[in-house]
């Protein structure tokens, strides 16, 4: 997809936002117009909205500037558009007062600009230069058209997957055969229910963790549900439909694994994580990632959900030899006070199959996110110059760059990640879920619906609710959740 899980991720650091303004002698000033070439003489100054001036000239405006050198530069913070509560509004509201022609935005930002028009369809500019959608990972481009509601109004030269890890030596050690590509969820839990769960202690071990950044216990139900094709809720007849024999029987395999502990519980400071810093001889490097990540990297759990940073983290630790960890706040369960150092990664022999899927859908699944999307204003006045800036950041040259160091995948399918010896190719091979991006349900109500059944999850997997009356309030009060949001909007 990119289901309401992505956009609700709060995975690594903070997402960057930007807008471009051009003007001045620039082409391109008639804004109804296909975007043409740009001068490298051109003159005239380029406004940037972007989350701080020194990312920006680090990441792209030097070499813009190389490319342009008469196109005088300024930058504009916007810390206070991901400092708001409501970053779509705050992405509104810059573009109402700063009137930026090109903007990176966040898929969710993305996606609910596209729907109220404010974004610059992309295909005449695409035809007139030819630009190579081709080049690009089908389902990078899918997604984005469908989250353009069948459009394309931007690119993302990068995209986050996820995958399943496993640990070789856990699953050797047991006498248990290991995860396949394209295997089902019932098979992958079944998997993780033969483990001997061990909650606490050096000696921990778990069957299944979920992805680092997750903080809700509703999400894995949501995700192995929409991988059947199932929804939640149905915007256009107003109706909530949890409270369905299929949906139970997700919620009491998944409330069964919480129980016995084959399949972790999502830790509350899963989302924020600790900032790590991995010491080795040659200086240290830091990251912010969860505990649950840690889990999996010290050996703990035989197999764990996660996105590109792991296998990032993995390498680091193999290539410094066990590094030793230090954690500043929020670190796992068995570091004392949240904070000082903690065992050193284990040399662990891992490899990564596909994110499991359901049998009616075998070539897809939900995972995929977009954390920076290059667009358009729709009123610009300077569609040239934007396109120019928007074809460089999703170049080839840039990718090129970036393929060596960048931690999330390039979407360009030239420069693919390598890892030896790993099956890469598992955050590739599976198309993204469109589908829950058809619903068209109200702002916010995912975010609320999914913090609601969460709590509910929680109580009926500690055992002081009745899991048919825990599905039951989930409709009863997702159903005024999803009432109020429809009001809120103005639909009936």
């Amino acid at each position: 997809m990119l289901n309401s899980q992505s956009k609700k991720a709060k995975a690594g650091a903070l997402v960057l936002a930007a807008a471009l303004t051009l003007t001045g002698c620039l082409p391109g000033g008639d804004k109804k117009s296909s975007p043409g070439g740009l001068d490298k003489d051109a003159q005239g100054s380029l406004k940037v909205a972007y989350f701080n001036e020194q990312a920006f000239f680090l990441q792209y405006g030097n070499a813009f500037q190389a490319m342009f050198p008469n196109v005088q530069l300024e930058v504009v913070s916007t810390e206070s558009v991901f400092s708001n509560e409501d970053p779509v509004a705050g992405m509104e509201k810059l573009l109402e007062e700063q009137q930026p022609d090109a903007l990176l935005l966040t898929q969710e930002q993305y996606a609910e600009l596209a729907k109220k028009g404010l974004l610059y369809d992309l295909d005449a500019a695409i035809k007139q230069d030819e630009f190579d959608l081709e080049a690009f990972v089908p389902s990078v481009i899918e997604l984005l058209k469908a989250e353009g509601g069948g459009k394309l109004y931007g690119l993302s030269p990068s995209f986050s997957s996820r995958a399943l890890y496993y640990n070789k030596d856990l699953f050797d050690q047991h006498g248990i055969p290991y995860p396949t590509d394209g295997m089902s969820w019932e098979e992958a839990m079944q998997l993780a229910a033969r483990f001997p769960v061990k909650k606490d202690g050096e000696d921990a071990l778990y069957g299944l963790f979920q992805p680092s950044q997750t903080t809700n216990a509703f999400e894995l139900i949501r995700t192995i549900g929409e991988a059947k094709g199932l929804s939640y809720a149905d915007a256009e007849a107003g109706t909530v439909t949890i409270d369905t024999p299929e949906w139970k029987g997700i919620f009491e395999a998944v409330v069964d694994g919480y129980q016995s502990g084959s399949i972790s519980m999502p830790s509350q400071d899963g989302g924020t994580g600790g900032r790590v810093a991995l010491m080795g001889a040659g200086g240290g490097r830091t990251f912010r990632i969860g505990g649950d990540s840690m889990r999996f990297m010290s050996g703990q759990a035989a197999m764990a959900i996660d996105d590109s940073m792991l296998m990032s983290l993995l390498g680091i630790g193999r290539q410094t030899g066990g590094a030793s960890v230090s954690v500043s706040a929020a670190a796992p369960a068995d570091a004392e006070g949240g904070k000082g150092e903690v065992r050193p990664f284990k040399d662990i022999d891992w490899d990564v199959v596909t994110l499991p899927v359901d049998p009616s859908q075998p070539d897809v699944a939900g995972g995929m996110l977009l954390e920076n999307i290059f667009a358009i204003r729709a009123s610009s006045e300077n569609t040239s110059a934007a396109w120019e800036f928007l074809k460089y950041a999703n170049g080839e040259q840039l990718a090129r760059t970036n393929a060596m160091s960048a931690t999330a995948l390039s979407s360009r399918t030239a420069f693919k990640k390598q890892e030896d010896g790993k099956n890469i190719d598992a955050f590739y091979a599976l198309e993204a879920n469109v589908q829950p991006m058809l619903q068209n349900l109200p702002q916010g109500f995912e975010e609320s619906f999914g913090k609601l059944a969460s709590e509910h999850v929680v109580q009926a997997a500690e055992g002081t609710a009745d899991l048919d009356e825990a599905i039951q309030a989930i409709q009863t009060q997702g159903q005024q959740l999803l009432t109020e949001a429809l009001a809120d909007e103005g639909q009936p």
